[in-house]
């Protein structure tokens, strides 16, 4: 019975893990802030926002909403580190959400949820060594975000070097 024991208190902290992720974690949009004193003494401080794991799908109103609402810290940079997507018709969700960000100057990088959608898989997985993992094989439309990105004046990194002029604002 110790086995069986075992299955049944496994099972139910995986329904309680599923539950938390479910109900709170998707819900739950964080902001952190950060100062990192790299400019020398009395240079005006510079405004990142950092923007990552959006893992965006249609009618997230609330989330694209509080995306939105982000322009309001005046950032002087935006670099977005991927993952914006997590459904087949989510790119232009992404781009009206980042719509008053993508005036300002920007640069991205592409996560895997971005060229492929989520799929389900046993978390355990990632415990085993040497285990490959599963990207899925839907794709998503990359592209389609890389050219409403690189419209928007951001500056892709993806695999390259590049600057990105930040006009300081007095």
């Amino acid at each position: 019975t110790a086995p069986l024991g075992l299955l049944a208190a496994s099972a139910v902290a995986g329904a309680a893990c599923l539950g938390w992720a479910a109900g709170y974690e998707v819900r739950s949009f964080r902001l952190r802030r950060a100062e990192v004193p790299v400019l020398a003494p009395g240079q005006r401080p510079l405004r990142v926002l950092h923007l990552s794991d959006l893992h965006l799908t249609p009618y997230q109103q609330k989330k694209k909403d509080w995306v939105r609402a982000l322009a309001g810290l005046e950032p002087d940079l935006v670099l977005d580190t991927g993952d914006n997507l997590a459904h087949l018709d989510a790119v232009p969700e992404v781009l009206d959400a980042l719509g008053p960000l993508l005036e300002v100057p920007g640069a991205f990088v592409m996560g895997s949820n971005d060229y492929y959608a989520p799929v389900l898989k046993n978390p355990l997985r990632y415990l085993v060594p040497g285990r490959p993992v599963h990207l899925g094989n839907r794709r998503l439309p990359t592209e389609d975000l890389r050219e409403g990105l690189l419209a928007a004046g951001w500056v892709d990194l993806d695999n390259a070097r590049a600057r990105v002029k930040v006009d300081h604002r007095e």
